[in-house]
């Protein structure tokens, strides 16, 4: 079930170019496609995650399906972009249900000495459609359309309701578990990263000088403090304040997020750039980073076995220092001829990405009681889109700047001039060497924050069961 959400944003990953022809705007507006879904689903996590605990997980599954299933019909008949943006930003709010609910029932059915084998487990199955998604919506786009990516999560979800749902346990209530939801929490926790989100997504079309996008991060901040005030004083709160105060929990999200952020950029810029520099076909393009995603879903196997043997410093060390080379290769790299170079980077990328991402989830939620799973597993799906979110406008900002939104000029398919393929080239040099800067930030923030958190096996099981 933790798939489906995966494999439909990495189809339309690869069609935002055909998006951008067919509609006939530039990245800057077919970017909303996917962070209009990002939108809803990050802000609404929190309220899902509590949800999956009230209502129970399966309960939580079934819903967001039929909610997922709904408006992918609608985003498939849309023929406005703004309809197909609207649509996409409700089918985030069933995605978000499958996703928050799928994640804490890792947590919630498996022993602490098996959650990493279940987040390793989950995170195979996202490179999984990460590797189909790639070829199959590329193929899709090519020969039927995009419309018809949305068509296929229709089918999917029929699927998923005829085989994967009869193998989850049957909803109980946890022993003294009070069922009343907190809807100041939930409001002022879905307002905070709603106005988070359309700061970031907003910053570049409004301008750092506008009033309006600095009111909307003043808007997030507020209903953060209020959310942070309300759940300290209410007796049932939707999150405990005390999961804030956990030691080091706050630095060992850092370099979580930041990898999180590259991964963002990474997703949104390779199709740009082999459409851009390469001039491959969707269909060639699909393919290549099929590359990526199989190096990510193999790495992604070692991650139990590494997280056995080592600390999360000398994994998340070996990973990074994959993901900078990745970058660096490219900066310097940029003017080749020959596809060795993005091959190569696809290679690092996927091993950094896919070592890494099972050991640093197991090592945050191993800190969480297990009575707050549940609704940590939203924070952390909140936290965990909202970087992905930030990594895309980011890049695309950086993208456009140095482009000039040349998505607009290209509709026609129009070969680039010199002046534009060096624009493009010192535009996505800026894109790697930030890249490289985030990475090598991440990795300072590591070594200084692990040396406050339990990171042996043994210190992680005892925590995880406190």
């Amino acid at each position: 079930m933790y798939f489906l959400p995966s494999f439909d944003g990495t189809r339309l990953m690869i069609s935002l170019p055909v998006m951008a022809e067919y509609f006939a705007v530039g990245t800057g507006m077919t970017t909303w496609v996917v962070v209009s879904y990002l939108l809803a689903a990050t802000s609404s996590m929190l309220l899902f995650g509590r949800l999956s605990d009230v209502l129970g997980i399966r309960a939580t599954i079934k819903t967001g399906l039929l909610i997922f299933a709904f408006f992918s019909f609608l985003c498939a008949i849309a023929d406005h972009l703004l309809w197909l943006i609207i649509c996409r930003f409700i089918q985030g709010l069933g995605g978000a249900m499958i996703v928050v609910a799928a994640f804490s029932a890792i947590s919630r059915y498996l022993p602490v000495n098996q959650a990493t084998s279940g987040y390793a487990v989950m995170n195979m199955t996202s490179a999984v459609s990460l590797t189909l998604g790639a070829p199959i919506g590329g193929l899709i786009t090519q020969y039927l359309g995009w419309h018809w990516n949305f068509y296929l999560n229709i089918l999917l979800v029929i699927i998923i309701y005829a085989t994967a749902l009869r193998n989850l346990p049957a909803d109980e209530r946890l022993p003294n578990f009070k069922a009343a939801i907190d809807w100041g929490g939930v409001i002022s926790g879905f307002l905070s990263p709603f106005f988070f989100m359309l700061f970031l997504s907003f910053s570049k079309e409004l301008g750092l000088q506008s009033i309006l996008l600095w009111s909307m991060l003043i808007l997030s901040i507020c209903s953060a403090i209020f959310f942070i005030w309300w759940e300290s004083r209410i007796v049932n709160p939707l999150v405990d304040i005390k999961l804030f105060r956990i030691e080091g929990l706050g630095l060992i999200l850092i370099p979580v997020i930041i990898p999180i952020i590259l991964q963002g950029g990474h997703t949104f810029l390779m199709p740009f750039y082999f459409d851009d520099i390469k001039a491959l076909s969707i269909t060639d393009y699909s393919m290549l980073l099929m590359i990526y995603s199989l190096i990510f879903m193999l790495a992604g196997l070692a991650g139990p076995r590494l997280m056995g043997h080592y600390q999360i410093k000398t994994i998340g060390t070996i990973a990074f220092i994959f993901m900078m080379a990745a970058c660096a290769l490219m900066f310097f790299g940029l003017h080749t001829e020959q596809l060795i170079v993005p091959i190569a980077y696809l290679v690092l990328m996927g091993l950094g990405f896919g070592i890494y991402n099972a050991p640093s989830t197991s090592s945050v939620m191993a800190l969480i009681p297990k009575e707050h799973k549940g609704v940590f597993s939203g924070i952390y799906q909140i936290i965990i889109r909202s970087s992905l979110a930030m990594g895309i406008v980011f890049f695309e900002t950086l993208y456009s700047a140095g482009t000039g939104d040349f998505s607009e000029t290209l509709q026609d398919e129009s070969s680039v001039g010199a002046d534009q393929l060096q624009a493009l080239h010192a535009a996505y040099r800026s894109a790697f060497a930030a890249g490289f800067l985030l990475i090598g930030a991440a990795l300072i923030f590591l070594h200084g924050a692990v040396r406050r958190v339990p990171t042996s096996p043994h210190d992680r099981a005892d925590q995880g069961t406190a």
